[in-house]
């Protein structure tokens, strides 16, 4: 477990990821569920490859829950890793891939040698994070990446059921000026960013 209340008193449980809770994911975090919404990355197997052929051989997930993407990865031949705090979701990932997922937050970042992976992802994680701390994280991202930076947030307007939870509710705007304070933009569209 995830020893720091680091996410206050927001609960990544069951409630959240099956859609019994105000926020979290309608309908519950399926692949399935996933794909019949309009949520980033959800076209695992399409991603994992643009992923593959960008040279990756090295993959690091913060807030990967069941880590859908990182098993496709795998079937590439990546070497992955990934991190979320939420015990429930863990135990959902399949077999595969569930022995390179840890129960840590983002916090513990500071503990990976520079340049650990070819491509870092941080998906939404950056939103319930103090902003105080917010450049010391992209800072962090940028140290242990060789490559690459996937990085979003959600903004209150495509997650406005999160709001309530987040600490950070920004635009798209804002979050990008920020990621270009850290990473060189390559595709917006992908939120893929160099850490140069």
């Amino acid at each position: 477990m995830v020893k720091n209340n680091y996410f206050g008193d927001t609960k990544f449980d069951k409630a959240y990821f099956t859609g019994k809770s105000s926020c979290g994911y309608p309908g519950g975090y399926t692949k399935e569920n996933l794909l019949n919404h309009d949520y980033d990355y959800n076209d695992f197997a399409a991603v994992a490859k643009k992923i593959s052929q960008l040279g990756v051989r090295t993959y690091f997930e913060i807030g990967c829950a069941r880590g859908y993407l990182m098993e496709e990865l795998l079937k590439l031949g990546v070497k992955v890793k990934g991190w979320d705090v939420s015990e429930y979701i863990i135990k959902k990932a399949s077999k595969k891939v569930k022995p390179f997922i840890e129960i840590k937050d983002i916090s513990e970042i500071k503990n990976l040698p520079d340049k650990s992976f070819d491509l870092v992802h941080v998906s939404t994680v950056l939103g319930y994070a103090p902003l105080k701390k917010l450049d010391y994280y992209l800072k962090e991202i940028k140290r242990i990446a060789k490559k690459f930076v996937i990085v979003y947030s959600g903004t209150p307007e495509d997650a406005p059921e999160e709001n309530s939870i987040r600490l950070i509710n920004k635009p798209d705007d804002w979050w990008n000026k920020k990621f270009s304070k850290h990473f060189a933009l390559v595709d917006l569209n992908w939120y893929l960013w160099k850490p140069d």
